[in-house]
């Protein structure tokens, strides 16, 4: 006859093998592969047209969606030019679900002129690194 010890640690042993099966199955499709998230862009280029140095301050937003099926996080962001800034989600995008990068161009301390710079990320999707473009041309005045 089994102690009520025994049965204890048995019960324990089972709600623990459950709840880790049910935990893989959440990150795995029915065929076995992982599953994953994936970033669909709507634009990777954003044109700011011609503007004077003296509104340089310029905002564009880039959208995208997750056409993957587990959530999307951004792990890492740098950019080609100190003069450039990005916001982007702090949260998980779910699976279906769209976002926005908001990216920011301050020319006020650059040469007018043609522009054209980088804004790099890293994710947990696919593909794992992309980058947006920037093109302006900043006039004098």
């Amino acid at each position: 006859m089994m102690s009520v010890r025994n049965l204890f640690l048995l019960t324990i042993s089972a709600l623990f093998i459950i709840g880790f099966s049910s935990c893989g199955s959440k990150s795995v499709r029915k065929d076995g592969t992982p599953k994953r998230a994936s970033i669909q862009l709507d634009s990777t280029t954003a044109q700011l047209g011609t503007f004077p140095r003296s509104a340089s301050m310029r905002t564009t937003v880039f959208t995208f969606t997750n056409v993957g099926d587990a959530p999307l996080e951004f792990l890492d962001m740098s950019v080609s030019c100190n003069c450039i800034s990005a916001v982007y989600p702090d949260k998980p995008v779910k699976p279906g679900k769209k976002g926005e990068i908001v990216v920011t161009y301050k020319g006020n301390n650059k040469n007018p002129g043609k522009f054209q710079y980088r804004v790099y990320f890293a994710v947990t999707g696919s593909p794992r690194t992309f980058f947006l473009r920037v093109k302006g041309d900043m006039t004098e005045n």
